[in-house]
């Protein structure tokens, strides 16, 4: 009897244990499908001021509301120190999932770093062309997240004194220089027309599209210089002609303007200056006359004019482990009216007209943000250039700094235009390489 106690006592543990087992492998099986269900936690990396901050957070909360599965892990910063600190995650297989750049970084972090997006990026009222100035060997590894343009910001008070009338485009280089002296001449000498920008490299960007005709990669491609000297010359003499008859201010005068209240058409020495229009409102803060702006000028020829630019762009790292709810985030970024509100233009115009027109729809939105936006829709309507990114390496920023000392010298009469176009060549040539 005692034998079959013990069978017994042994039969009844292994019923305990193969039900325990039976239970185990049920809640294994629940706590798998848990994990499929588990939500997706995504890194996103931007720079930015507190204001940039504040809005992209109120955005990833919506977004997150909207999409409960998925929740985004904020990584922000100043922009001191970010871009190496993202080249050194880059490198050690530990970026975030998405992150923000601008200008040539995506360059400088190679193409191999970056998702393809061609077929998972909402391309619905994105403008090709600006699209196409962040590709990258062709393909689109990034969406732009902002637009900026250069402008011509006039003092409209000013202007009305005189009974000057403001450019209204189409205009030209021409006509701009017509302006200019109209305001010397009117103003009886009082006020220059505008600051020479002989030593603007900006400037010059936007002359060579629109008053010489250049090719659209101007003035660089992706690897070099695409100026040369005729080009260069025709820029200094423009100026040159326009000091000569006081209708821009002397070197010396449009040297101390800046972007502060340093700036002449602050002080009231200058009818015009050349800005980014998204620094409009910081001007009107500083003056009780009434400003405007007006895009820069046409191409005589063809109308073509200077497109609005990127800003920053967001990019999906080649190594998320979840394309899809990264690609997810990026399209509800660039085409969500609701975000659209909250983000407003901390990062420059919004990069789609519906999320434009869902933020001029508020009430919150300040005259020079208005004035912004609509410049940049009036200017996408429009058939133009989009100045390609600057390219690898240090050159651009030593061709530009060539471009204004060379310019300062001629401005100040110590080399002639002539001189100062050979020179400039000569000097760029010698660090890069002919063309």
């Amino acid at each position: 009897m005692y034998w079959k106690k013990s069978l017994i006592a042994v039969l009844s543990f292994a019923l305990i244990m193969l039900s325990a087992c039976s239970n185990n492998s049920t809640e294994n099986a629940g706590s798998s499908n848990n994990d499929s269900s588990e939500t997706v936690e995504l890194r996103f990396a931007w720079w930015g001021s507190e204001d940039r901050h504040t809005a992209t957070l109120e955005a990833i909360k919506i977004f997150e509301e909207k999409n409960p599965g998925i929740k985004i892990l904020p990584e922000y910063s100043g922009y001191d120190g970010y871009e190496s600190k993202l080249q050194a995650q880059v490198a050690g297989n530990s970026a975030p999932d998405l992150f923000q750049t601008g200008g040539d970084i995506n360059n400088r972090l190679g193409i191999e770093a970056l998702l393809p997006l061609d077929n998972v990026l909402d391309k619905t009222g994105l403008n090709e062309s600006v699209l196409e100035s962040v590709a990258m060997e062709g393909k689109t590894v990034g969406a732009y997240i902002g637009l900026a343009t250069d402008a011509y910001l006039y003092d409209k008070t000013l202007l009305d004194s005189l009974g000057i009338e403001p450019p209204t485009p189409p205009y030209t280089w021409d006509d701009l220089a017509t302006k200019f002296k109209e305001v010397y001449e009117k103003s009886g000498g009082k006020v220059y027309g505008a600051v020479d920008s002989s030593v603007a490299f900006d400037v010059f960007k936007a002359f060579g599209i629109t008053a010489l005709d250049a090719p659209d990669s101007f003035p660089n491609d992706t690897t070099s210089y695409t100026f040369n000297e005729d080009q260069i010359k025709a820029y200094y003499q423009y100026w040159a002609e326009l000091r000569s008859v006081n209708a821009v201010a002397p070197p010396d005068i449009s040297a101390t303007s800046d972007d502060s209240a340093n700036s002449l058409i602050v002080k009231g020495k200058a009818a015009f200056v050349p800005i980014a229009s998204s620094s409009f409102s910081r001007f009107q803060s500083q003056t009780n006359n009434t400003l405007d702006m007006v895009m820069m000028p046409q191409s005589a020829s063809t109308g073509r004019t200077l497109m609005p630019g990127p800003s920053q762009v967001l990019s999906i790292s080649a190594g998320t482990k979840h394309p899809e709810e990264a690609a997810k985030f990026l399209n509800f970024f660039i085409h969500d009216t609701d975000a659209a509100k909250v983000l407003k233009t901390t990062r420059g115009v919004l990069p789609t007209e519906e999320q434009q027109q869902a933020l001029l729809s508020t009430s919150e939105l300040s005259e020079g943000d208005e004035k912004n936006i609509m410049l940049i829709q009036e200017l996408n309507k429009l058939d133009g250039v989009t100045i390609p990114s600057p390219p690898n390496g240090p050159q651009i920023l030593n061709w530009k700094g060539l471009i204004e000392k060379v310019g300062q010298e001629i401005a100040f009469g110590k080399i002639s235009v002539d001189e100062g176009a050979k020179k400039l060549m000569d000097q760029v040539n010698a660090a890069f390489g002919s063309k």
